[in-house]
């Protein structure tokens, strides 16, 4: 016997709006986490990089999604992968730490191209 599962009409636009935000913030990490990892990585800064440096980690420090959302929601763990690579270039002093930063930057980066490959085969069908 099959089960069925009602969801109604309010409850549909409330997963389509999570999804458009979960996408944007996806899709805007995609841009201010490699910024924030060339900040970071300037010897000698000037004030509107750090400015920008501390903007960017505010942003990131006023989230509070929990990671397992896009695992539910897309079947990704992106937010994770957010959250690890902030961390990681937020608090990269050392070779050692930007190498790491770089890692976790990098399996984002790939996750994110995964997603957007996919998102863009599901809007061209």
């Amino acid at each position: 016997m099959r089960q069925s599962v009602q969801i109604s009409v309010t409850e549909i636009n409330n997963v389509n709006e999570a999804l458009l935000i979960l996408k944007h913030f996806i899709d805007l990490s995609s841009r201010l986490l490699p910024f924030l990892d060339e900040l970071q990585r300037i010897e000698d800064p000037t004030i509107k990089e750090i400015q920008d440096k501390q903007k960017i980690i505010a942003v990131y420090q006023s989230y509070h999604i929990a990671p397992e959302t896009s695992e539910i929601l897309i079947g990704s763990n992106i937010l994770q992968l957010i959250k690890d690579s902030f961390h990681s270039i937020a608090n990269s002093t050392s070779e050692r730490n930007y190498k790491k930063a770089q890692k976790k930057l990098v399996r984002f980066i790939l996750e994110h191209r995964r997603l957007n490959d996919k998102w863009n085969f599901v809007s061209a069908n």
